[in-house]
């Protein structure tokens, strides 16, 4: 039967999504290459071709992840129907937290031996979203419903506090302990902004970090 040829990307992103799809099912530590191509149904040189080490696959999906939630977010900020506090809710609740095929990455990434590359990784994220958040900001000063002078600043400071204190890579927090700062963090929020109810707790509480 002759070989089907795919085109480049698309074998590209099939061997990236059984990369992934292994991290979150076996861990990073414990999939190998081989692990890989035997699911992918390829040789091990295709992967090299494509991949110099399981370690460039990390990089790639987790570029990939944060490609895909900028989309989101630039069609939130770009969407004339939604608030500003609707479009500030529905990036930080959707857009901006890890979603659930990122932890097999992120296992990767809170290793002590990556922590170069986890804070490379969260000052990525977090210049990624600042010029969308601020504009959404900005929007909400517009509408009257945020009160502040510095929108570019407050949403750098709202965004690096959100990443660093509730990445569990950095801080060992007990459940309890999280759950007391997602209250804590809705009226900072508020605080930051000038508004009321702008992040409810119990929404926060919903988002897997």
């Amino acid at each position: 039967m002759p070989r089907i040829a795919k085109d480049p990307q698309e074998r590209r992103n099939e061997i990236l999504d059984a990369a992934i799809e292994l991290f979150n099912t076996k861990g990073y530590e414990h999939t190998s290459v081989s692990d890989i191509v035997k699911k992918v149904g390829v040789a091990q040189g295709t992967f090299y071709y494509y991949f110099r080490s399981k370690e460039e696959i990390v990089n790639a999906a987790h570029e990939r992840s944060l490609s895909s939630r900028m989309d989101f977010v630039k069609n939130v900020m770009e969407d004339s129907t939604l608030t500003a506090v609707e479009k500030l809710r529905k990036v930080l609740l959707q857009g901006f937290p890890a979603p659930e095929t990122d932890q097999g990455i992120l296992e990767y990434l809170h290793s002590e031996s990556n922590s170069v590359l986890h804070q490379k990784w969260l000052v990525a994220k977090i210049t990624a979203f600042i010029p969308y958040v601020t504009e959404i900001v900005r929007q909400g000063i517009e509408e009257g419903v945020f009160h502040l002078n510095t929108p570019e600043e407050v949403t750098e400071f709202l965004l690096v506090g959100i990443s660093f204190l509730f990445d569990r890579g950095i801080f060992d927090w007990t459940d309890e302990e999280i759950t007391k700062k997602f209250y804590a963090l809705e009226t900072i929020i508020d605080r930051l902004l000038g508004g009321e109810n702008i992040i409810s707790a119990s929404a926060l509480l919903g988002v897997k970090k």
